[in-house]
């Protein structure tokens, strides 16, 4: 996974490159791949659409409101609503994304893309405001991890609806997000609890969330295991365990006291 705080310094390299020999486009695709991340898509309103499919796309007062700033290594676009889209090929209402670049957060102007009006790649001001005429939308794909701890958001960031994937190594908020739930379920964390760290025993209360929800029990948290997580009854974990004995139960009797308690087993014995 891609942490944000790289992709929103790497640009800087490309300081003053001219326009002629990478534009917007390619001057994200270039950062990307200098990240670790390779993908080659066909404009600024492919990325946008992308972005839309796999993370979420908000103005910067939304990304400010719902997880306490817009972070380094957010994808910013130029986009309006006046169907220069259908020109590109694009008949899905979404709107024309004419324009994009990376948030830098609190280095240097704020953002840094390749400008066609400055002919080369350059800082531009983004104060976490839209700009009329400027930047106005905000991405955040699910592949890149972003620190929100630096707007002064000292929790866990609200749900915008999106989860970027994590696994073993990750850290950050998204994290604790994960661990918070897990916890809650009443799996086993050790020591540390909930602290951001996706250590080993995170990858296996995953692992055994996982196995216990049907899913690929690979420690990776994806879509279908943040759904899952957000969707499961509390009591699934390692938590205590209690045998009954119950005498002389029929089996009618033991049927129905196990469709009222799903989560107990049955073993017949003798006494």
């Amino acid at each position: 996974m891609i942490n944000g705080e790289q992709l929103g310094n790497v640009g800087f390299e490309k300081l003053g490159t001219p326009y002629s020999e990478m534009d917007c486009q390619a001057f994200v695709e270039w950062c990307f791949r200098k990240c670790g991340y390779s993908k080659d898509l066909a404009g600024s309103n492919a990325w946008y659409r992308y972005i839309l499919q796999n993370g979420a796309v908000m103005t910067p007062e939304d990304c400010v409101r719902q997880l306490g700033t817009v972070p380094a290594g957010a994808i910013l676009f130029i986009w309006a609503n006046d169907g220069g889209e259908e020109k590109r090929g694009y008949h899905d209402g979404l709107g024309n994304a004419s324009h994009m670049g990376i948030c830098t957060g609190s280095r240097g102007k704020g953002a840094i893309a390749s400008s066609q009006s400055a002919g080369k790649v350059a800082e531009s001001v983004f104060k976490n405001k839209s700009i009329r005429g400027g930047w106005n939308r905000v991405g955040l794909p699910n592949w890149v991890m972003y620190d929100y701890t630096k707007g002064g958001n000292d929790g866990f960031p609200a749900d915008p609806g999106w989860h970027p994937t994590v696994r073993r190594g990750d850290r950050g908020t998204d994290v604790a997000y994960v661990q918070a739930i897990l916890q809650q379920l009443g799996y086993d964390l050790g020591s540390a609890g909930v602290d951001g760290d996706f250590g080993r025993k995170t990858e296996e209360a995953v692992i055994a969330f996982q196995k216990k929800n049907g899913l690929v029990a690979d420690g990776v948290v994806g879509p279908m295991t943040y759904q899952a997580l957000e969707e499961a009854e509390p009591g699934q974990g390692d938590g205590d365990r209690w045998t009954v004995i119950i005498p002389d139960v029929t089996t009618e009797e033991k049927d129905s006291l196990l469709a009222v308690f799903t989560q107990a087993t049955a073993e017949k014995g003798r006494g």
